[in-house]
């Protein structure tokens, strides 16, 4: 990972060079030096990144030029902190200052001397070591071919099973076989294999297939993982299992209460649970209480590493154990095929001839089987590169693929990274290569134990990667096990971090920077080397996350390249012993920090025991159940002074930030998302290289912002608060940069600065009731409509007269938009040929429309979530044809008090998931049709009159009148917030939902009366 770091040096020293040069007159000559000395050691780094693991030597002069390029970015950082302050001080302060400037090049000369000392040793140990000899005959791809394979990307389907068909409707008929029929019935299932073998694929399988969905009243997926919490996993499965009776459960911290709660449940529903990857014994003999052994009708799935644990459970109840088989020789080459060659063909045939008639199917699927690991997983199509080669060579292939794949030993998700690898080679050589490669790997990794074969294909894989996307991958280590990573904050922070480089001979002029991050992680989505979740809508990477052995990866190379550091080090697994403890790690300074907070912070964050002041990003995740009061964290952060990346969101900071936060003038990445505050401070505006703010509090706090945001002059994403103070308006017309501007309010500022946002791709805005404001927004998108990607606005006005639904009919039409929220009369509804093709949400409240809005907006071809709030219509029967809302997921009926009846046809709404239907007073039935749409997984009922709900119920076995149609629905909540009562839960709940909130996370802004309660 040399190379990277030379480069972000390289390019923090142009930065500083032209930005700062009158603070660099004395030393400029040097650095300059300096910088021509790291170019020359940029290109062999490439080479030596790649071979050293080769040979000690390389290894060790890898190590010795990351870490004196990061020593003298830090010399030049910390000089900047050191004299930035003189900027701040008036002109007869500032002579003072001038001597101390005087002093720091002073101290400062030597250092960059030093520097360059260590650096031109480096190139004379190429010399006289003959380390460059190792280097001779290697060759590059020529720079169009490099980028026609940065360019590239895959396809594949949400699941592909080889060879595990039979053994998936094994275990569901083990699961839904009833007590007193044929055969022991068994009341846990326990799917045992290592590390990489699918069992969570197989588990995910099962809990979805259709007869065990029908089967079962309620169904709930836990994932332990290593750093479990009793009560955070019994609460997440009674969530799951009793949704109605979220806030009651999350209110329980006692956790034999708990467990009491989830054995009724069970007794009372017949539910499904998954306990997935169970590593230790312990995690069952904590839970088993919760599990009735006696003869329910209950299961639970278990998946572990650990025969013990299964053989444990045993003990305790019926247990099914269900040992996970690798694949055998015919299989993993179907499977390597399937990942390496799928799409490839010659001459219009595939490139490789399958041998039996399911193989033969397959050639043209692009399905992977390491797509089940990941839920609901696509990616956009992809042009695959032709095999450069002759037939003989084709055959050569195939020999040299079925030698690596049965090193692989059967092992699916070895195979699978495998064939990641390879299909980024087309010619014969390359194979070669990655042949030689994979032996040299299985040589080093036969004592690595039982994930030792999946450690060496993932290795391999690391190695291989460009140099750019390797800190990258390192990166995903910083966040906790199995958690879902948001792609758009994800390059965010890899900008920050300098991790993204652009070349402007090389890319598009046109491209941005998260353009060039998203290629780096389809790299890595290419290589199934992180597991990605697609938005449906775009086509564009939604969330990404890592598998386990790939994380444990991550983390083994982080270590060696010192690149991170986790606090507490208990959250950090422990890795492959053998592996690690052989390992070449170094033992420099600590430049990045993931903290996870989950008790009282200020005991074990270890400040005083690390060498924390050369920090360049810190990142805290909160897990704690209740907020504390953080008033010191900023001020424990401002001590890490050469930092850039700093994210805080979940905390509570009390009234006011931390003024301090101003002194972290290197700061490129600043969220505070989530996080309780009223007072943001103006010395904010100090922070000029900040990039990536992120001001969105929690809704029911209005954030001040003092008028200094127009100082950020290299900000390019800022998301504001939904709620702000008026009383200080916020000038933005000086951020020429901007890419991303979020809850842009007309109230607190002119609606006139955004046409002098240039660069804008992403707009979302919030509107006042002045047509003017609306006239002025859409003449700017009248004319920068080719610019934008991405808006949604929220409108609060009447739309009464002909020109005023002219103007919404504009509006609504643009391709960018994304998101609408419109709140006020409509005369009527614009045609469905007049929306966007690309709206996925719409919400219409107060719109007192005379005909049914269904007609329209069930035609809108990819609107996957539809709110229709408060008197939005003002008939009494609204209609669903068959084939409407062909991708509409959420829909949500709200206090459309004169609605009477509602037909939904057969064939509509063929994805949804999840129907609200709230104070429809005078709604006499359920949708007539409604038992049509088999995909919905959940419904709420809310605030509707007895005789409705009583239709919905089964009351002591005796079933309402539109039971039957509802029947089919895993999760039904019948609940009335006005009054707090529940007829699933028969219990009354003590407050309502945005109490709750309050009251679990931040009980400084509970009010007294919600407290006596």
């Amino acid at each position: 990972m040399a190379e990277s770091v030379v480069s972000c040096v390289i390019q923090s020293l142009s930065e500083l060079l032209v930005h700062e040069v009158e603070l660099l007159h004395g030393i400029r000559g040097q650095l300059e030096q300096i910088r021509t000395k790291l170019r020359r050691l940029q290109c062999i780094s490439k080479i030596a990144d790649a071979r050293q693991d080769e040979d000690e030597r390389i290894h060790n002069w890898v190590a010795d030029t990351r870490e004196v390029a990061y020593d003298a970015e830090d010399c030049l950082e910390l000089f900047f902190v050191e004299i930035a302050s003189r900027k701040e001080h008036n002109v007869f302060r500032r002579s003072a200052f001038l001597l101390k400037e005087v002093k720091s090049l002073h101290h400062l000369s030597p250092k960059i001397l030093d520097i360059e000392t260590r650096i031109s040793d480096l190139e004379k140990d190429l010399r006289v070591s003959h380390i460059s000899s190792i280097f001779q005959g290697e060759n590059s791809s020529p720079r169009s071919e490099r980028r026609q394979q940065l360019r590239r990307s895959y396809s594949h389907h949400e699941e592909d099973f080889v060879g595990l068909e039979e053994d998936v409707e094994k275990l569901v008929a083990e699961l839904v076989k009833e007590d007193g029929g044929i055969g022991k019935c068994y009341h846990v299932v326990s799917i045992v294999g290592m590390g990489g073998i699918g069992k969570t694929a197989l588990a995910r399988k099962v809990y979805y297939h259709a007869d065990v969905q029908s089967h079962f009243h309620a169904v709930a997926w836990a994932c332990i993982s290593r750093q479990w919490h009793p009560g955070d996993v019994l609460q997440r499965i009674l969530n799951k299992l009793v949704p109605e009776r979220r806030e009651q459960i999350n209110a329980i911290k006692d956790i034999t209460e708990l467990v009491r709660e989830l054995f009724e449940v069970q007794k009372r529903k017949k539910c499904l649970v998954v306990l997935d990857d169970i590593w230790e014994k312990d995690v069952w003999r904590s839970l088993r209480s919760a599990f009735p052994n006696r003869k329910l009708d209950s299961r639970v799935i278990v998946t572990t590493r650990n025969k013990e644990i299964a053989r444990d459970i045993d003990t305790d109840t019926t247990c099914f154990l269900y040992e996970q088989r690798f694949l055998n020789e015919k299989e993993s080459w179907k499977l390597l095929r399937k990942k390496a060659f799928a799409g490839t063909k010659i001459a219009g045939k595939p490139v490789f001839k399958c041998e039996d008639e399911d193989a033969r199917s397959s050639t043209s699927s692009t399905e992977s089987f390491h797509s089940c690991l990941s839920e609901n997983e696509e990616d956009e199509a992809m042009v695959k590169p032709k095999m450069r080669c002759s037939d003989d060579g084709i055959q050569e292939m195939e020999k040299l693929g079925k030698e690596m794949v049965g090193q692989c030993r059967g092992l699916p998700l070895a195979i699978i990274v495998l064939g990641g690898l390879l299909m980024t080679k087309s010619t014969l050589n390359e194979w070669k290569t990655v042949r030689q490669n994979f032996n040299s790997y299985l040589r080093e990794g036969r004592s690595l134990g039982e994930n030792g074969r999946v450690y060496e294909v993932l290795a391999l894989s690391y190695h291989d990667l460009p140099y750019q996307v390797k800190p990258c991958f390192l990166h995903l280590g910083n966040f906790p096990e199995d958690y879902k990573i948001s792609t758009r904050k994800l390059y965010q922070l890899w900008a920050a971090e300098g991790f993204i480089f652009s070349d402007s001979n090389q890319f598009e002029e046109e491209e941005s920077i998260m353009d060039i991050a998203e290629r780096y992680l389809h790299e890595l989505k290419q290589r199934c080397m992180v597991q990605v979740q697609v938005e449906e809508s775009t086509g564009q990477f939604k969330s990404c996350q890592l598998h386990d052995l790939t994380r444990e990866l991550c983390l083994l190379k982080g270590k060696e390249e010192n690149f991170l550091k986790r606090i507490p080090l208990s959250l950090e697994p422990e890795l492959v012993g053998s592996w690690s403890s052989s390992s070449r790690t170094s033992a420099g300074i600590t430049r990045r920090l993931s903290v996870t907070v989950d008790s009282d912070f200020e005991t074990y964050f270890p400040l005083k025991q690390e060498k924390l002041d050369r920090v360049r990003s810190a990142l805290f995740f909160s897990r704690l159940t209740d907020r504390k009061h953080h008033p010191s964290l900023t001020l424990l952060c401002t001590g890490f002074k050469l930092l850039r990346v700093l994210d805080l969101e979940r905390f509570d900071f009390g009234r006011k930030l931390s003024d301090a936060i101003g002194n972290l003038i290197h700061l490129r990445y600043l969220s505070l998302r989530g996080s309780h505050f009223y007072n943001l401070p103006s010395s904010i505006g100090k922070l000029k290289f900040l990039q990536t703010l992120d001001l969105r509090v929690p809704f029911f706090v209005c954030l001040t912002i003092p008028d200094v945001l127009w100082k950020l002059k290299n900000l390019r994403h800022l998301y504001l608060p939904r709620s702000q103070d008026r009383e200080n308006k916020l000038k933005l017309s000086t951020l020429s940069k901007l890419e991303i501007l979020k809850n842009f309010d007309t109230r607190v500022s002119d609606v006139s600065d955004i046409p002098k946002l240039t660069r804008l791709q992403k707009l979302s805005a919030i509107f006042s009731p002045e047509m003017e404001n609306l006239e002025a927004i859409n003449n700017y998108l009248r004319t920068n409509s080719n610019r934008l990607r991405n808006s949604s606005f929220r409108i609060r006005y009447d739309f009464k007269s002909d020109s005023d639904i002219a103007l919404l009919r504009e509006m609504v039409g643009y391709t960018h938009l994304r998101k609408m929220d419109l709140n006020g009369c409509l005369k009527n509804l614009p045609e469905h040929r007049h929306f966007s093709d690309s709206l996925t949400t719409l919400t219409l409240r107060n719109s007192r429309l005379e005909e049914d809005p269904m007609a329209v907006l069930e035609n809108l071809p990819v609107l996957c979530s539809l709110v229709l709030r408060r008197d939005v219509f003002l008939g009494n029967e609204i209609h669903c044809s068959s084939t409407g809302f062909c991708q509409l997921k959420i829909l949500e009926v709200l206090g459309i008090t004169t609605l009477e009846n509602w037909r939904i046809e057969r064939g509509a709404m063929l994805n949804l998931q999840y129907l609200k239907i709230d104070e429809c007073v005078n709604l006499k039935t359920v949708p007539k049709g409604i038992e049509y749409v088999t995909t919905i997984r959940e419904l709420v009922i809310a605030n509707m009159p007895e005789a409705f709900k009583r239709r919905v119920e089964m009351v002591q076995e005796e079933e309402g009148e539109d039971f039957y149609r509802v029947k089919h629905i895993p999760s039904i909540t019948i609940i009335d917030t006005s009054r707090g009562l529940n007829k699933n839960s028969e219990n009354q709940l003590k407050e309502n939902a945005f109490s709750g909130l309050l009251r679990n996370f931040y009980p400084s802004v509970v009010p007294k009366k919600w407290k006596d309660t």
